[in-house]
């Protein structure tokens, strides 16, 4: 029965979580990988549910949780009720999606977006969802579903020395693709739901934007040669994000442009006198910078600069002195999980690049156009396949060889939460 205790079994338990803490070196397995750690991520579909996540690997019968538990406040408080709890052993795959919906809480910390905000506050901030694992009514760990808009300045003594190209990033593929599309074509065009605010606050750092030009509107977001939304909003946000966590490095990539087909020089030169009115206050120089691996944390701020902008047209950069040269994609095209991987992990040994250095694997599955005709496998349901998955090679598997890793509906996996942890733990 639940209500009876376990001495022994108690007692071996905290033995062993003694040896794990005490006597082995912080690393990524013991901070993020070990057996019962838990994180919450939010389902990609559109039902917008809470998801349980917890580690099994390397797990024993002395140490695998008892119970995984979902409540509103930090689960070590007292009188604290739970809204889900259930029996890991029923769920073996370490996963669990609850009937809680997210529906977007307001941001913590002055970090809901206001053009005439000052300051907001520094360090990670929880929002109102915390999950446990337990072992013989102990907690084995307990975290929050949480903010981190100053995650690399909050760890600067760990991340200062550490070189841009072996910095492992959290970011979005096609970023600003989150709004304006009608809903019978939106499952096929957009690739998150949350603004490109919204993802800088929680902790996106790297930005993957597609340009176009109408006539009679300007330069949008693209995708592909859908036209989404105005590019003016986003270069707003990316700017008041840089005034208000102005240590922050962002990673703009102006990575395609995608309509006209023909995007002349005119247009290029019309885009970079917009781009350098919003966001040239805060561009990285590149000069002397992008051999290697590339600057240093410490060596960027030491400009008091904060954006390093990445752009596809290699002409436009040779004429643009505040230009970085293009950021090498690994972009799959499938929509089978086990091809994507098997592809992301050959890029792994692919990547060098002796213009930039930096470079990123696209970890999201693609529909295929027989998926579009027969409406299936939309944007949402491939995110929702991968994303916990991405979570898993990352952390347990790649994380010492990756740089960037850009991801659709990214609240579904927990890369933000895996690269502050790794970067801390591999500091060079």
């Amino acid at each position: 029965m639940r209500g009876t205790f376990d001495f022994i079994g108690y007692f071996t338990l905290v033995v062993q979580v003694v040896k794990v803490y005490a006597s082995v070196p912080e690393t990524l397995e013991t901070t993020l990988a070990s057996c019962g750690k838990v994180h919450l991520t939010v389902s990609s579909l559109q039902d917008n549910y809470l998801e349980l996540n917890w580690v099994t690997k390397n797990c024993n019968n002395f140490t695998y949780p008892d119970y995984i538990v979902l409540t509103n406040r930090n689960t070590r408080d007292e009188d604290q009720r739970a809204l889900v709890e259930i029996r890991a052993l029923d769920y073996p795959g370490g996963y669990y999606k609850t009937r809680i919906k997210f529906r977007e809480p307001w941001l913590p910390g002055k970090w809901e977006y206001d053009r005439n905000e000052a300051r907001a506050d520094e360090g990670p901030h929880c929002l109102p969802f915390w999950i446990s694992s337990k072992k013989y009514q102990m907690i084995i760990d307990s975290r929050c579903l949480e903010i981190q808009p100053t995650w690399m300045f909050d760890n600067r003594q760990y991340l200062g020395r550490k070189k841009i190209g072996n910095l492992f990033i959290p970011g979005t593929h096609n970023s600003g693709s989150h709004k304006g599309i009608i809903s019978y074509f939106e499952g096929y065009v957009l690739n998150q739901d949350q603004s490109v605010w919204r993802q800088l606050v929680y902790g996106i750092r790297y930005l993957d934007l597609r340009i176009g030009f109408v006539p009679e509107g300007g330069f949008y977001i693209y995708h592909d040669h859908v036209k989404v939304t105005k590019i003016e909003p986003i270069l707003e946000e990316i700017r008041k994000f840089a005034e208000l966590a102005p240590q922050e490095i962002i990673f703009v990539d102006f990575h395609r442009f995608p309509f006209p087909t023909n995007f002349s020089r005119a247009l290029h030169n019309r885009f970079t006198e917009i781009l350098h009115a919003y966001l040239g206050d805060f561009a990285v120089i590149p000069s002397g910078l992008q051999a290697g691996s590339g600057p240093t944390l410490n060596e960027i701020w030491s400009q008091n600069k904060s954006i390093i902008i990445s752009y596809a047209d290699r002409s436009t950069v040779n004429h643009t002195p505040w230009l970085w040269h293009p950021i090498k994609q690994f972009w799959g095209d499938t929509n089978q999980l086990p091809t994507l991987k098997e592809y992301l992990y050959s890029a792994l040994y692919q990547h060098k690049s002796n213009t930039n250095p930096m470079w990123a694997l696209m970890a999201e599955l693609t529909p295929q156009p027989w998926d579009v005709i027969l409406r299936k496998n939309n944007l949402r349901e491939l995110a929702q396949k991968v994303n916990k998955e991405v979570t898993k090679w990352v952390r347990d598997e790649w994380f010492n060889e990756v740089n960037i890793v850009a991801s659709d509906y990214f609240l579904g996996n927990d890369l933000i939460r895996v690269a502050i942890e790794g970067n801390k733990a591999n500091p060079y």
